[in-house]
């Protein structure tokens, strides 16, 4: 017996040729998509995958399938964790044991699950759709997601924001006009094959069920849907990306997308407040990227400005550093205020412009934390040193953290007392010969 349903579209919802009772286990759910309680008998008890698992006369929940996964709910009381189809038996894998055979079992699944996948799996069928109307582009996978959805086409230049944007008005003006949406069972491949259909995979094998959005979509397919096109209510497409010769669109339907047009449309009226702008698309685009325009200048020139600071430290630094005919010199510089790119860039100058073992120190601030002092540590190329055993003996003096190769070394030292770290690396890089 079947209860607690609001279908909108009883009478015209299935129209079969061929009665949904050619399976082992009724699928009440291609009966009527919007039932949410139900009562049958349990056909099988029995352990599937080590977890307890029953096959039910009939059933509402809908199974993994076609790239719309299953339905949860309960069973007399027991959660049901998974919904498997195996030929035509539909498998409840249950968190407990249930009853024995012959019993009578109530079940109701969760309906907001339902219908968010329900929604999501014929939103995916109108895009499918509009994108073979914009490109010809035939939808060759489709993933629904706990948050997103996804599929792939099988075109790839094709595919620009412009063809998105003419698919979305497509879908969401067939979402708009609320088009009636209805199932039909055919008993050949041959029958179905006189249809108009997308595409018909022919190794399906009968009886096919075709899903017909009115005057707009026919496509084969055993997932659950709407009885009308405007219970999907929009459909946003929220990223694109080319994979391989697929192009691969995301998209959100129904309450999914609503929400998420909701924050989009909050996020933009704080930037507005921000920039002291209206609330129009366009013109905060326009200022957004005169903005951007201006940070990318400002950076430049900052980057020069910081290039200047870095010759001049290192040609300040350069005067202080004299090195014997035939030898090589061996310097600790601290360089506060700096950061460690800074230090790093004075410091491959320093090595390139006279032959020495240069080590710099710069006093690391971390908030919510004690300064550590970091250090980079790098010699000129033709000095015989390997730079890591070096460290591990300054290490040995003053604990710290870091690694390199045998010319660059670089980390911190866990103390924040500069005096203490320079002489640790004082003593040890004069032994050095």
């Amino acid at each position: 017996s079947n209860r607690n349903s609001n279908n909108p579209l009883h009478s015209n919802q299935l129209k079969s040729k061929t009665l949904c009772t050619m399976a082992t286990t009724v699928r009440l759910f291609w009966k009527d998509p919007y039932l949410k309680e139900f009562s049958a008998k349990v056909v099988r008890s029995f352990v599937f995958n080590k977890k307890p698992a029953v096959i039910l006369s009939e059933t509402a929940f809908y199974p993994t399938s076609g790239g719309q996964p299953n339905d949860e709910g309960i069973l007399n009381g027991v959660k049901v964790v998974d919904v498997i189809e195996e030929k035509d038996e539909i498998i409840h894998i249950l968190e407990k044991p249930l009853l024995k055979e012959g019993e009578e079992v109530s079940g109701s699944i969760n309906f907001e699950r339902r219908l968010d996948h329900m929604v999501q799996h014929h939103g995916q069928h109108i895009l499918s759709k509009a994108f073979i109307d914009v490109a010809n582009a035939q939808t060759v996978s489709f993933h629904l997601g706990p948050n997103y959805s996804y599929i792939d086409l099988d075109k790839r230049d094709e595919i620009n924001e412009e063809a998105q944007e003419k698919a979305l008005k497509i879908a969401n003006r067939a979402v708009f006009e609320n088009r009636a949406v209805s199932t039909t069972f055919y008993d050949s491949i041959e029958e179905a094959s006189k249809l108009p259909l997308r595409k018909l995979d022919p190794t399906l094998q009968a009886p096919i069920r075709i899903v017909n959005i009115d005057g707009f979509d026919l496509q084969a397919c055993c997932g659950t849907h709407p009885a009308f096109t405007g219970q999907v209510m929009c459909i946003n497409i929220i990223n694109f990306e080319k994979i391989k010769k697929t192009t691969r669109i995301t998209f959100l339907c129904g309450m999914r997308a609503i929400n998420k047009a909701t924050e989009a449309f909050l996020s933009l009226k704080r930037i507005a407040l921000k920039v002291a702008m209206p609330i129009d698309c366009p013109a905060i685009e326009k200022s957004l990227d005169s903005m951007i325009d201006d940070n990318q200048k400002l950076r430049k020139v900052q980057s020069e400005y910081e290039k200047l600071l870095q010759r001049t430290c290192m040609q300040n630094l350069l005067q202080t550093i004299s090195v014997p005919p035939g030898s090589f010199g061996k310097y600790v510089f601290e360089l506060p205020g700096k950061d460690m790119n800074f230090i790093k860039s004075v410091g491959k100058g320093l090595v390139e412009e006279v032959r020495t073992v240069i080590c710099l120190l710069v006093p690391l601030p971390l908030e919510g934390k004690p300064t550590t002092i970091g250090f980079y540590m790098t010699c000129s190329n033709d000095i015989e040193i390997d730079l890591r055993v070096l460290l591990k003996e300054i290490f040995s003096l003053q604990a710290g953290k870091g690694g390199g190769d045998q010319r660059t070394v670089q980390g911190s030292f866990n103390t924040g007392d500069l005096e203490l770290v320079k002489d640790a690396v004082k003593t040890k890089l004069n032994a050095v010969n």
